[in-house]
């Protein structure tokens, strides 16, 4: 599809504006570098202060699949408008309510800012991609890289904010430019005439043969086994990265690594993750998604091979590169999705599919505490990364085979 001058235009800004929107729902991530102050503030728990990180991730998942139903009732632009208004108000209102009990930012912090992300996370990426016909996996990349990307800008600003005056400051000021990314996106954001989406849908259907021409509504998508064989993918994939993040740093130290280079290797992670975002769906749509999910598999399991067997400094260069697999997955998804399903109702069904994250956030330190609690080390939790890495990429083949009985 062919648009005018006007459309580019169009599409440029919404992008643009988007894009920034989508930056600071990367924001959670970064709490990590808010607890300490938190809890030396209020005396909460480190459960207590912790919970404010899952009840946003958790609910961030439940707003995707929210605001992917209401797009077909009230349309895209509303829910970004709403999803926008509430995450903002969230973060603002957190300013005002920290205090001894922890539950009014479990309200603003926690439901307020997931279910506002989540709302407008899967109608930018299903919006993005109905205005790139035939590339989709570049349309979704361009707005999970600006996800990716958060972590590595927030977290020096907010420190800096944070000792300069406090959560309360960190959260007025991160939450006055939300407004401002809410505000012009809600103005910006827009939807393309309705034969692009057709358009659209074709082409993407054609490139995995996952849709032909019809569009699953969610109900219809998980009746299927190609549902299933794609959550146990994303599932198994993201428990290898799960399971040596949030340890990355401290195992490498163990090692004798020195704090610096282990620092600095998950800042260069982060950088590699929201790449990874934007260029393998791009080469996704050249090459198919299917074979580029592929090969990401294939080097992550190598990359948990190897962090098996090797206690020296080549283990740096090697979490660097599964961070990478990790941004392959997050950027590959949303377009795999609409491929398989159909472009009209991505935004929902890519919700849905978005539960193996929760899945992956709970299952990695449940698996890591239990290996713990018996006696195992890093290499068997390691090994057992590698595993359900190998796991995800058996699940992968079954569903090539499933996606080959539906092509046009």
């Amino acid at each position: 599809m062919k648009f005018t001058k006007e459309q580019l235009k169009k599409r440029r800004l919404m992008m643009l504006s988007s894009a920034f929107a989508i930056f600071f729902t990367g924001y959670p991530h970064v709490w990590s570098v808010y607890q300490p102050y938190m809890m030396k503030m209020t005396g909460w728990t480190q459960s207590e202060a912790y919970m404010c990180f899952y009840l946003s991730f958790c609910t961030f998942v439940m707003g995707t699949i929210l605001g992917g139903r209401l797009q077909a009732k009230i349309g895209a632009k509303r829910v970004v408008a709403i999803g926008g208004g509430i995450f903002s108000a969230g973060i603002i209102l957190s300013a005002f309510l920290i205090g001894s009990s922890p539950i009014p930012l479990y309200i603003t912090y926690g439901l307020m800012q997931g279910f506002g992300q989540g709302m407008i996370y899967t109608t930018i990426i299903a919006t993005a991609q109905k205005w790139f016909p035939g590339r989709t996996g570049f349309a979704s990349g361009i707005i999970v890289t600006a996800n990716g990307l958060c972590g590595f800008f927030l977290a020096p600003i907010s420190r800096y904010l944070l000792k300069k005056g406090g959560p309360e400051l960190a959260f007025l000021v991160i939450g006055g430019v939300i407004v401002v990314s809410w505000i012009l996106s809600s103005i910006f954001f827009c939807v393309p005439v309705n034969d692009g989406v057709q358009e659209t849908m074709q082409t993407v259907s054609g490139a995995e043969g996952g849709a032909g021409n019809k569009n699953y509504t969610s109900g219809e998508m998980i009746r299927t086994k190609r549902f299933y064989l794609l959550v146990a993918i994303m599932t198994f994939g993201l428990l290898s990265y799960f399971l040596i993040s949030p340890v990355s740093q401290t195992y490498q130290v163990e090692l004798g690594i020195p704090v610096s280079i282990a620092v600095g290797s998950v800042m260069v992670g982060s950088l590699v993750n929201a790449s990874a975002r934007l260029i393998t769906p791009s080469i996704a749509d050249k090459l198919g998604r299917i074979v580029c999910v592929r090969w990401i598999l294939i080097v992550l399991i190598a990359a948990m091979i190897m962090l098996t067997v090797l206690q020296n400094s080549m283990v740096t260069p090697i979490i660097v590169l599964v961070y990478g697999c990790y941004g392959g997955i997050m950027g590959n998804f949303p377009s795999l999705t609409s491929s398989i399903f159909g472009i009209e109702n991505a935004g929902e069904n890519y919700g849905y599919v978005m539960l193996a994250m929760v899945a992956a956030t709970f299952g990695a330190p449940a698996i890591t505490g239990f290996m713990n609690e018996i006696g195992f080390g890093m290499q068997q939790v390691f090994a057992i990364g590698a595993a359900f890495a190998g796991v995800a990429l058996l699940c992968l083949m079954l569903l090539k085979r499933e996606v080959k009985k539906y092509q046009v």
